[in-house]
Parts: structure tokens; C-alpha cells; sequence
């Protein structure tokens, strides 16, 4: 019981805390000691009805709602959770007359404009679905699903390239976006571009390896067991010869899917259930199918009546919750999480979607305490490699480096035994490193058939190393609307194909080019760069690839008046943010599954980069990571003078630019993700037990970059 002496205001406050650490049976109970005394107690009643439309009671929740309203008519939160309610029940004309309510009277309430731009899609609106988008991010240029909501209605509008474009936003401010990825992905299908549409699906897999929509847009790549092709085959075969089987119709169903044929998927989950439609497990499937499909109500009611057929299995519950977090319907999340948990609170996957819910609510020790009483050994390998990671996030949140690094190291090792990272060939790309750095440091470049200058202007390229700040100035670059920044594209690859096939191979065919070879080699490089650059734009082309600070020289070769933008971090900083990463799986990233290999290919490539700014005329500009967070606006000038670039403040203000010039310009990170990067520097002073192995590695880097360690 509470102190009977305490004042309606302490109960209030201790009822909040109980609510902001999901205790919500106990903040139930002080809310309801606070309106016994004072029943007219608006926030409670307000407080009260969030608690009621989290456990699924919504009726309960929008008459505390209104109450409350009653109460104090003009209090914008009041309003919003009222429009939220209204959505969550289908009543989207009168969610969205609350929602007008809410941005007329809290201008400056992000959430209110993009709920509007929310029911602007509902209802076909799409143009005015990107005005509220525009309104959302001029108040919160941090708002992931502003831009979530924008690229959505920009490709219903068939704006296809604009909506790549707020995709990619989306992304970059909340780099664990599962659903913007898979978003991207499916305007990048839409297009054709199949191999860009295979990356962003991949990208969201990572984040959440269950959703089950990028699951069906990847298709046959993500099947790493078993020969698909064959196993349709035989089903198919199975199903000719017994049509009314229904393990066979299931398994059937299954691999269609897992080759992303979802109209035959559904179609045979529903010749199944028409024969079987008591059996929860073909409308579990037709559900996954209907997710993937992105027909979310209909996924949703396949979903629900697996759970009505049988509530006892936990994976509906795992489902429904990602279902839910996909579409940004929190509350509804941990409604089902807190049903399917009651039901099976130690399962696995349970756990690990409720850990991602408290993550994103800011509810750090919960997640680390739901998840630190699993056993990894004893889950699939897959599910324990996210759990691990997750663990490490949440135990870095809460500053508790020791724990954090052990998970990550474990992470790292789940990750390095799937079939894609034993695929892959780490040890290729450090050869090609030592080849690199043993060619330049011998070669005799001065006897090199001469290269004449490129047509202007010259070509730009931002290099690095991965995590050192290259993203950040990405953003900062583009917004400039004389500057477009090309975002990691394979534009060089056709070149070291082409030097591959030479005489004399890579790079010792370098020596070889003649004049014509070099204009031959330019022009494949402009003609895949041109790929990513709209054909009216006639401005400076920034062409971003972190690692492909290893290629200068090759670049150089080709482009001897190219300039570089070369992004700096204190090197402790790169390589513990490396091993952190859950990257997707290439012989470049196969060399970041430990802190050792991480440091030893920092130090090899940093080693390379020395070679070529000592032994050839490189013209580059540094930009340290540390200042742009420090004091962007003077960073930037640097830059832009290098570039012989006129000052714009959009790279400072990039919000209010992309509403003037009615499309979406690159974010500025000085707005942005500022406060992510600056919880991030530095960050290494916690972990320096960890890398105090390496400090022989790392120190030379350390103090000839002007660091200190």
C-alpha cells in the first residue's frame, strides 16, 4: 500500500515510474488510489486508459480517454492516445478529425502529423500523406517513420525513385528498421532492380530474421538447406498422387513460400484448408504467407484463429507481434506479447520480440533481464545469434561493458558458423590487401604511361573505413543541392573486372594501360556510376564506398586529379564499433567476427592508406568524426572549400530544404543522429580492457592521426 500520507501529486508520480518500467499492475493500482481521492484527476484517467488499450481492453480505454478530454479538452496527449484508440478500432474518420484536433492545438507534436499522413494512406490521400510527412519531419528530423510513412505513399503515388529515396532515410536515422528495409526492397523489385531489392531484404533479415515478408520477397536465397528445386518437385509429385494429404499440401505450401511463390503458397494452404480447417498450423502459414504479401488484415485474421484453434503454441503469439511491430502498432505488441508470455513465458522467441519491444520503449534492464535467463545452447543457432546481439545492444545501453562485449563475442561466433559466413573468404580479402600493399610500395609509377586529367569536374570519392563517419557526411553532403552522394555502390566494380581479366591481372595490370585502356576504363566507371545519378542533376557527384579507401590507387591510376574525402574516427572507436556490427556476411566483413581480426584488418588497411598517400600524389581532405559531431557547420566548410563548393546551410538544416524543393534531400546528421554519434564517441574508454591485447596494433594508428590513448 502506499503511504498514507503521501500527496495525490506522489502517488501520480510513483504510478508514472511503475508505467515507464512496464509494471502496469502496480501503476494500475496507484492510479486508482489517485482517482479514489481525486476523481476528477485527468492525467490519471488519462494514464489509466493507455494502461487498459496496451492489455487489449479498448472499450475501458476510450471511455478513461474521454473522460479525461472532459476534463481538459485542449491537452493534445489526451487527444492523440484518443486517435490512436479510434485507429486501432477502424474508425478512421473520426481518428483522423482528432488527430486535426491534435496538430491545431501541438504544433509542434511530430507524432500527430505523421498519424495524419497515416490516415492519408488509408484513405488514398497520398499527396496530402507527404505534406503531413513534410510537416512531421520540420518539427522531428529524427522521426524514422515519417520517412517510413513518405516512401509508402510516394510509391503509391508511382514517385518510385522519391520513395527509394525516404526508404533509405528511414534507415539511416534507425539503422534497425526491419520494415523500411523491406520497403525499400519492394519499391527496388518494382523497378527491376533485383540485386539492390536482394540487399535491402537482406538488411532486414538481419534485423529481425522472423519477418516474414522479407522472408518471402528474399525468395530462394535465404534456403540454405536441401535442394529446393528438387523438393518442389517431389511435393508437387505427392500432391498429384494424393491431393487430399495434408502433410503434403503443408510442406508443399511451405517450400513455395520459402521461394516467395505466395500466390501458390496460398493458394495450396487454402486447398488445405478446405479439407482441414480445424488444423491452426495451415492458418499459421496462410497468415505468414498474407504478412509477407503485406495484406495485413488478412494476415491478422489467419493469425488470431490459429491462436482461437489453439492457444497453447507460442508461435502465433511471436507472429502477431511482429505483425504488430512492423506496422508500428506498439501497443497492440505488447498486448499479444503479454498474452503469449502468460502462456509460455520462457519461450524463446517470445522473449527476444518482448526484449526488442523494451529496447525501442527505452526499457534497458528489462530487456536484459527477459533475456539473460534464456540458454542459447539449448535454441536454434539463428535465434541464439539474435539473442546474443540484442543482449549486447542492451547491456552497451546500460553501460555495462564486461557484459556487453561477452555477448557480442558470442554473437560473432554464432554468426561466423552460418553457411553464408562459411561461404565466404575473409583471408581473400586480406590477401588482396597484402597484394595491394606490396604492388605500391614497389611500383614504379613515375614510368607509367602518363594519364591526362579527366573532363571536369573531377571525380569526388568519400572513403574511410567502415563506422568512421562516412554516413554522417554522406548526409551532410547531399543535402546540398549542388551535391548528390552516391550511397556504397559497386561503381568501380567494372574496373577491377576489367584489370582481373588483363595480361598481367590485379594490379600488376596497371603498369600495362595505355591511354586508350585508361579512357576505356574511365568510361565503364562513369557508366555504372550513372546508374545512381538521376540524368537532369548537373552538380557535384559524391560517389560514397568506405572500403574502398583499399582502391585509391587503382583510382588515382585512372583519375589523377580525383579528390578524396577521407573520413577519420580514433581507431579504438572503429574497430570495437566493427565487432559490434551485425553486418551482412562478405569476404570484406568475414574479418570483423573478432576484435583481433577487426583490429589486424584496420591495421592493414590504414597501413595501405599510408602507402598511397606517402608514395602518390593524393589529393584528399580529411574529416574527423569527432569534430563534425563537435562543430559540424565549421567541419563542413572545410569541406565544401575543398570541394570548391559555395556554402549552403541545407547541410545544416536539410528538413525545411526537402519541403521547399518538394522532395526528400539527404538528412543533415548535425539534426538527425547527432545524439546517437555522441553517445557512441569516445565510447572505446569503456571497453580498454578489451583492447589493451592490440594497443602494438592500434597505438602507431592512434598517434599518427593525432588521437590519444
Amino acid at each position: 500500500m502506499s503511504d498514507p500520507t503521501a500527496s495525490v501529486s506522489d502517488i501520480y508520480q510513483l504510478a508514472q515510474e511503475y508505467q515507464r518500467q512496464g509494471d502496469l499492475g502496480r501503476a494500475r493500482s496507484r492510479l486508482m488510489e489517485v482517482l479514489q481521492l481525486q476523481p476528477d484527476h485527468a492525467d490519471a484517467l488519462h494514464s489509466l486508459g493507455n494502461i487498459d488499450a496496451r492489455e487489449g481492453h479498448l472499450d475501458d480505454a476510450e471511455r478513461l480517454v474521454r473522460r479525461a478530454i472532459a476534463l481538459d479538452p485542449l491537452k493534445a496527449v489526451f487527444l492523440n492516445s484518443l486517435g490512436n484508440l479510434l485507429k486501432a478500432r477502424g474508425r478512421l474518420k473520426e481518428a483522423t478529425s482528432v488527430y486535426e484536433q491534435v496538430v491545431r492545438l501541438r504544433p509542434d507534436l511530430a507524432a500527430g502529423y505523421n498519424n495524419l499522413a497515416e490516415m492519408g494512406l488509408r484513405s488514398g490521400d497520398n499527396e496530402g500523406a507527404v505534406d503531413r510527412c513534410f510537416e512531421a519531419l520540420k518539427v522531428d528530423p529524427n522521426y524514422a517513420g515519417a520517412y517510413d510513412t513518405m516512401g509508402r505513399a510516394f510509391n503509391n503515388l508511382g514517385r518510385l525513385d522519391e520513395a527509394i529515396d525516404a526508404f533509405r532515410r528511414a534507415v539511416i536515422v534507425r539503422p534497425d528498421y526491419a520494415v523500411a528495409y523491406d520497403h525499400l526492397g519492394h519499391v527496388f523489385r518494382s523497378q527491376g532492380n533485383m540485386a539492390e531489392a536482394r540487399d535491402a531484404f537482406e538488411h532486414a533479415l538481419l534485423i529481425d530474421p522472423e519477418n516474414a515478408s522479407a522472408r518471402y520477397n528474399l525468395g530462394t536465397v535465404l534456403i540454405v538447406q536441401g535442394d529446393l528445386d528438387g523438393g518442389i518437385e517431389c511435393f508437387e509429385q505427392a500432391r498429384d498422387a494424393r491431393p487430399r494429404h495434408i502433410p503434403t499440401l503443408l510442406n508443399l505450401g511451405i517450400a513455395y513460400h520459402t521461394r516467395g511463390q505466395l500466390k501458390l503458397a496460398a493458394e495450396t494452404y487454402r486447398r488445405a484448408i478446405e479439407l482441414d480447417a480445424s488444423n491452426p498450423l495451415l492458418h499459421l502459414n496462410l497468415g505468414l504467407v498474407r504478412v509477407e504479401q503485406r495484406r495485413t488484415e488478412e494476415a491478422e485474421k489467419s493469425l488470431l484463429r490459429a491462436l482461437e484453434l489453439d492457444p497453447s503454441v507460442a508461435r502465433p503469439y511471436a507472429e502477431l507481434a511482429a505483425l504488430y511491430e512492423e506496422t508500428n502498432r506498439l501497443e497492440d505488441m505488447e498486448a499479444v506479447l503479454r498474452r503469449g508470455l502468460e502462456m509460455a513465458p520462457q519461450d524463446p522467441r517470445l522473449r527476444l520480440e518482448a526484449a526488442k519491444a523494451d529496447r525501442r520503449a527505452g526499457r534497458i534492464q528489462e530487456g536484459i533481464d527477459r533475456l539473460s535467463s534464456l540458454d542459447p545452447d539449448a535454441m536454434d543457432p539463428r535465434l541464439a545469434e539474435q539473442v546474443r546481439y540484442q543482449l549486447g545492444y542492451l547491456y552497451d545501453r546500460a553501460g555495462q561493458a564486461d557484459e556487453a562485449m561477452k555477448n557480442f563475442r558470442e554473437a560473432n561466433r554464432l554468426a561466423s558458423e552460418t553457411v553464408r559466413a562459411q561461404q565466404s573468404r575473409p583471408n581473400r580479402y586480406l590477401n588482396m590487401l597484402d597484394r595491394l600493399a606490396t604492388y605500391f610500395s614497389s611500383a614504379d609509377t613515375e614510368a607509367w604511361t602518363p594519364t591526362s586529367f579527366s573532363a571536369p569536374p573531377a571525380p569526388v570519392f568519400m572513403i574511410g573505413f567502415p563506422r568512421s563517419g562516412t554516413t554522417l557526411l554522406d548526409l551532410a553532403m547531399d543535402s546540398h543541392p549542388g551535391i548528390l552522394t552516391v550511397e556504397e555502390k559497386p561503381t568501380i566494380v567494372p574496373v577491377l573486372e576489367a584489370l582481373k581479366d588483363s595480361a598481367k591481372g590485379f594490379p600488376e595490370g596497371l603498369e600495362e594501360l595505355g591511354q586508350d585502356d585508361i579512357v576505356a576504363l574511365r568510361a565503364a566507371y562513369r557508366e555504372a556510376l550513372a546508374k545512381f545519378v538521376p540524368g537532369d542533376f548537373d552538380g557535384l557527384v559524391v560517389d560514397k564506398m568506405p572500403i574502398r579507401t583499399v582502391h585509391v590507387g587503382i583510382i588515382w591510376r585512372l583519375f589523377p586529379d580525383a579528390r578524396f574525402l577521407f573520413c577519420l574516427r580514433h581507431p579504438c572507436d572503429v574497430v570495437l564499433s566493427n565487432f559490434m556490427q551485425h553486418y551482412t556476411v562478405s569476404d570484406a566483413f568475414a574479418n570483423f567476427f573478432t576484435l583481433e581480426d577487426a583490429v589486424k584488418t584496420y591495421d592493414r588497411v590504414m597501413k595501405l592508406w599510408q602507402i598511397y598517400t606517402t608514395r602518390l600524389p593524393i589529393n584528399y581532405y580529411t574529416v574527423r568524426y569527432e569534430s563534425l559531431v563537435e562543430d559540424m557547420a565549421s567541419e563542413l566548410r572545410g569541406v565544401l572549400e575543398f570541394l570548391d563548393v559555395p556554402w549552403d546551410s541545407g547541410v545544416l538544416d536539410y528538413a525545411e530544404r526537402a519541403r521547399d524543393r518538394g522532395r526528400i534531400n539527404t538528412n543533415s546528421y548535425h539534426q538527425v543522429t547527432e545524439p546517437l554519434y555522441t553517445r557512441s564517441s569516445g565510447r572505446w574508454r569503456r571497453y580498454a580492457r578489451h583492447l589493451e591485447p592490440y594497443v602494438d596494433l592500434l597505438a602507431p594508428h592512434v598517434e599518427r592521426f593525432g588521437y590519444e590513448m
